[in-house]
């Protein structure tokens, strides 16, 4: 199922894995950075996110107008995104054009020139982003519940994007600093996956990536450690007015820090939760009572943290009887094992996913990317869809009792309400 992963040491130490799959006809290609917006002092909120966008605005060698271009021309889709605690820059390609399209990736990379007066052009482009977020309600909800969650003044409680003001303040020595700081050959990985010659890709990111100094991409040396995750405390649910025609909640637990033993437990309890059709909260909300189009759970892990939240959308009419029946869902899974049937659909469900994602060479270089950050090495596929398939019944009450204590719950609600109900999640769950 898994072809064989070359893994290499570049001669600065940066890790190089390739995945050769020969009958495909794209490659994908990866620059991964093990750092991100929870990794930024306070006075640099939002340079991780607005850096990831200067990288394509001209190097010595392209002006950004070319590089747009060539990337068109190679018909390839070029882009970059930034998390809390990774960034990359990735290209998909056809397999006989990966030479140029390495090339392309690796100038953006290596040699950009953070020209002033395209950094002025692009702050602006940032601001444009941050007021879409601003007026997309399902988006917005997530990052207010996570500053009540986390903190609005800690790292993972901050939006990656920063605001309009912080990002106005960003100057190209901030950007230049963090870069020098956190872009250094001990926290990039390289990683492929397609129709390409490994030993001739190594050559390649050699003559670039591979001689990147100890200092990182921009100058300067050393680097800082990040601010340790608290653990999520239980609050008193947070309102958040605004005219709407839908309320949009959200409800926060634990999770599990990235690579915790227990982790393959929690994929199966967050699927079973709201993780797909069959799901009990789309069940039991969409399904039977036509309160929401929209509802599901999600997994967010961290290096020291992690939570697991449920986000639903709904008249605000039906908010009270909505958040009854996540409290009632959150009841159940701490009181009732799963039964034996539901188990089998929902592990089938996940083990689908993850064979389904390596379909396609982005999947692929992704999931390389993933393991050699955490696990520094390639995890067979094999040993993924054993973990599922080991979760039982008692594992799951385990971790729901544990996610779901009240005394780490939050929730937040953005929408056209006024107030919330008397007693609103306090039953949230009910635990024996």
């Amino acid at each position: 199922m898994q072809e064989e992963v070359h893994r290499r040491l570049l001669s600065n130490g940066v890790p190089l894995l390739v995945e050769p799959l020969p009958h495909l006809r794209s490659v994908s290609i990866g620059v991964w950075v093990h750092t991100g917006s929870r990794d930024e002092h306070p006075e640099e909120w939002g340079v991780s996110h607005f850096l990831e966008h200067t990288f394509f605005k001209g190097t010595r060698r392209r002006s950004a107008e070319a590089i747009a271009q060539e990337a068109d021309a190679l018909g390839a889709d070029m882009n970059a995104f930034t998390g809390r605690e990774q960034t990359a820059l990735y290209i998909k390609a056809l397999s006989d054009r990966w030479e140029e399209a390495a090339d392309l990736l690796t100038d953006v990379f290596t040699e950009s020139v953070f020209d002033p007066e395209e950094l002025d052009r692009e702050r602006q482009v940032v601001v444009e982003e941050i007021r879409m977020v601003e007026d997309d309600p399902e988006e917005w909800v997530h990052d207010l519940h996570a500053a009540h969650m986390w903190g609005p003044d800690a790292p993972l409680g901050r939006t990656i994007l920063g605001t309009e003001a912080s990002v106005a303040a960003l100057g190209r020595e901030q950007l230049l600093a963090y870069l020098g700081r956190r872009y250094t050959p001990e926290r990039i990985v390289v990683t492929a996956a397609g129709n390409l010659d490994p030993d001739a890709f190594r050559r390649r990111m050699e003559a670039t990536v591979g001689r990147m100094a100890a200092g990182g991409a921009g100058g300067g040396a050393g680097g800082d450690a990040p601010e340790p995750g608290p653990a999520p405390a239980g609050l008193p649910p947070v309102l958040h007015f605004r005219e709407l025609e839908q309320a949009h909640l959200c409800v926060g637990g634990r999770g599990l820090p990235l690579g915790h033993p227990d982790r393959f437990g929690m994929y199966v309890l967050n699927d079973l939760l709201g993780g797909g059709s069959s799901s009990r909260l789309f069940q039991e909300i969409r399904e039977k009572r036509g309160l929401a189009y929209t509802v599901y759970s999600g997994l967010s892990g961290y290096r020291d943290a992690g939570e697991i939240t449920i986000y639903a959308g709904c008249g605000p009419a039906s908010l009270p009887a909505v958040a009854e029946l996540v409290e009632r869902e959150l009841a159940r899974l701490c009181e009732e094992p799963v039964g034996e049937a539901e188990l089998a659909r929902i592990k089938g469900h996940l083990k689908g996913a993850v064979v389904l994602g390596l379909e396609s060479s982005f999947g692929r270089m992704s999931r390389l990317a993933q393991d050699e950050l955490l696990w520094r090495r390639a995890v067979p596929v094999e040993e993924l869809l054993a973990g599922i398939e080991a979760v039982d019944a008692g594992q799951v009450r385990r971790l729901a009792r544990q996610s779901f204590d009240p005394g780490c719950l939050t929730a937040t609600v953005l929408g056209a309400v006024t107030e919330l109900p008397p007693g609103f999640l306090s039953r949230c769950p009910a635990t024996p």
